[in-house]
């Protein structure tokens, strides 16, 4: 939660400092599903977040963000009792490349990022902690649609993928 906190003073310090200087920046909050992909202990589940966003070069942008998501709960077979969905909250910044940032209609970008990822399931006592990378392709319009692919490595070498579809509303300021 901790951290949490200090996300959330960092990215309004961000939109404090960004609409002082006039730099192309916003704030946006996001929502959605969160689909395993390949993972029988995990069903689909429900994603939200927070990002920032700023534009210090004109074809990138960056977007520092914090997201929570909690996966449905799985059936799995020869355990005792049914077991909760895992809950994975994340920290990370993304580069966007395109126009995400003023301008009026629709605008398409690419982003790709990186971010320090928690996955934990309670009843079974996993909590693994790694680097994740996404990549997505979405349109915005102040309103947002957004695909992405998350990959968290884990111990072993093996991986745990999902797919998120989200949406979300994005305040400009400093254009």
């Amino acid at each position: 939660m901790r951290k949490t906190a200090w996300l959330i003073f960092a990215l309004v310090l961000l939109a404090a400092t960004a609409w002082g200087q006039k730099i192309p920046a916003g704030l946006g909050v996001f929502g959605g599903l969160e689909i395993p992909v390949v993972q029988d202990d995990q069903e689909q589940g429900m994603t939200f977040g927070f990002k920032g966003r700023i534009k210090l070069l004109p074809p990138l942008t960056f977007e520092p963000n914090v997201n929570f998501a909690s996966y449905g709960d799985p059936d799995i077979e020869n355990v005792i009792g049914d077991p909760d969905g895992a809950k994975v909250t994340s920290f990370g910044l993304d580069a966007v490349i395109g126009t995400p940032l003023g301008g009026e209609g629709p605008s398409v970008f690419a982003f790709a990022g990186f971010g320090f990822y928690s996955f934990k399931i309670d009843q079974l006592d996993v909590d693994e902690s790694e680097l994740g990378f996404e990549l997505g392709i979405s349109p915005t319009f102040g309103l947002e649609a957004r695909g992405r692919f998350v990959v968290i490595p884990t111990d072993g070498g093996g991986s745990r993928k999902s797919a998120a579809l989200t949406a979300g509303i994005n305040y400009h300021f400093g254009l």
